[in-house]
């Protein structure tokens, strides 16, 4: 008798520690956190790195080591697709465009899917700033993502398979989750590929 009862306690006790700890560790490894807000391609993740980020986020950053930016520093917007929802592949060309929220300065980085910074020889631009970019005369600003070196502002994808764009404004106002939901933020284009 006692068999019967213990038995579907037992595989109760096991299903829900493998569906607990399982649903734990999906969400830690996920390259989301919980409470990101979409901004066309880019999200960020606007209580990360400070008191109000959710225990999941937390875990998510110790797993990968990331340091994200303070309150006071800043905030990092990220992009896996492009516009039309296709994910970035540093083998096509791409048009970033637009204009972007007030910021003291900003960067945009071309990373591997992993988050790693992206290979290929140290002569080729990964990287660019605020500070050195080519811009319209109405403020907009274009960038030419391709393996190919392009005239104007130009960021290598060589030696990348599967890429996410960083991009990381500093000393913004946009950090307030009601200033994001009414931001502005470049289109990501596919070119050709």
């Amino acid at each position: 008798m006692r068999l019967r009862i213990l038995i579907p306690c037992i595989a109760a006790l096991l299903l829900s520690l493998f569906l607990g700890l399982g649903s734990a560790w999906l969400t830690v490894r996920s390259p989301t956190p919980i409470d990101a807000i979409s901004i066309g391609p880019w999200q960020a993740w606007p209580r990360s790195g400070t008191d109000e980020a959710d225990p999941y986020s937390e875990a998510r950053a110790a797993r990968t080591g990331e340091v994200p930016l303070g309150p006071g520093e800043g905030l990092s917007l990220l992009a896996r697709t492009d516009s039309s929802g296709q994910p970035i592949d540093g083998a096509c060309t791409y048009r970033v465009h637009g204009t972007t929220p007030p910021a003291r300065l900003w960067t945009m980085t071309v990373e591997n899917e992993n988050g790693s910074p992206a290979d290929g020889s140290s002569d080729l631009v990964h990287s660019i700033g605020s500070d050195a970019i080519l811009r319209a005369s109405d403020g907009s600003f274009s960038i030419a993502l391709s393996s190919a070196p392009q005239s104007g502002n130009w960021l290598s994808t060589s030696g990348t398979g599967r890429i996410r764009l960083v991009f990381r404004l500093y000393d913004t106002t946009a950090r307030v989750v009601t200033a994001l939901t009414t931001l502005v933020m470049p289109d990501v284009e596919r070119v050709h590929c």
